[in-house]
């Protein structure tokens, strides 16, 4: 995406009505940098436009409702269901995607097979985790645009489900998931890992202390699994590629 000159007057506009706030970065090639102020725009979702007229924003349906003027009070009418995902940055296992009304949570886990070396660079966990919460959205909660919004998680496994939920006419809104279904859904991801792999390696990355930690933590799971269940390792990352044979 190229910024245009009537974008960035867009952002402005959206910047006059108290929608979206400039961020400060030190970055010699960034020309300016937006995120949201709270309330209508999460303050998760963010714009950089770069001097070379490069853009990179985290979500393009809002970025666009914003230079459209769209941006609006949710339905408060409307049932909320929320979406989140647990064990993206776990090195086994599969990943979980968990949907709340708010009083339960329904999740299903899209395999580690994805996450492998030839499957994973093509991206079809994306296709693959947005089928599984469709479904929940689907056949647990039977929502329909006229009875349900939605909010979601920012992350970026979470962006073609996202898309797919406007395509079908929801109400979407990118925001940061916290509460009754991120809790329950970091606890039934470690169950998920203890039941599959019979050791209890997951983690919570917000109950730990600092990075170091959380990056203790994460070597001790890809040590165990490199020895004892290598086939069970997201071995197409990078970070791990070669260190997932043995």
């Amino acid at each position: 995406m190229k910024a245009t000159p009537d974008m960035e007057q867009g952002l402005k506009i959206a910047q006059s009505r108290g929608l979206i706030v400039p961020r400060t970065e030190n970055n010699q090639y960034l020309k300016v940098s937006y995120c949201g102020a709270g309330g209508l725009v999460s303050p998760k979702w963010n714009i950089k436009i770069y001097t070379s007229g490069s853009v990179v924003c985290n979500d393009e349906g809002t970025l666009q409702r914003l230079l459209d003027g769209e941006i609006s009070t949710p339905d408060k009418k409307l049932q909320l269901l929320q979406i989140d995902d647990s064990g993206w940055g776990f090195p086994l296992c599969g990943v979980m995607v968990g949907v709340t009304d708010g009083s339960r949570v329904a999740t299903r886990v899209v395999d580690v097979s994805y996450f492998k070396p030839g499957v994973f660079e093509r991206r079809t966990y994306l296709s693959a985790y947005s089928s599984e919460g469709m479904n929940l959205i689907n056949n647990e909660f039977h929502a329909t645009t006229s009875t349900h919004r939605i909010e979601i998680c920012t992350g970026f496994v979470n962006s073609l489900l996202r898309d797919q939920l406007r395509l079908a006419g929801f109400d979407v809104r990118v925001v940061e998931i916290t509460g009754l279904l991120q809790d329950t859904l970091e606890k039934l991801f470690k169950k998920y890992v203890r039941d599959t792999l019979g050791v209890d390696l997951a983690y919570d990355p917000k109950e730990l202390p600092s990075k170091s930690h959380i990056s203790q933590h994460y070597y001790r799971a890809l040590e165990w699994g490199k020895k004892n269940a290598p086939h069970m390792l997201k071995s197409g990352w990078n970070s791990i590629g070669a260190q997932g044979k043995i």
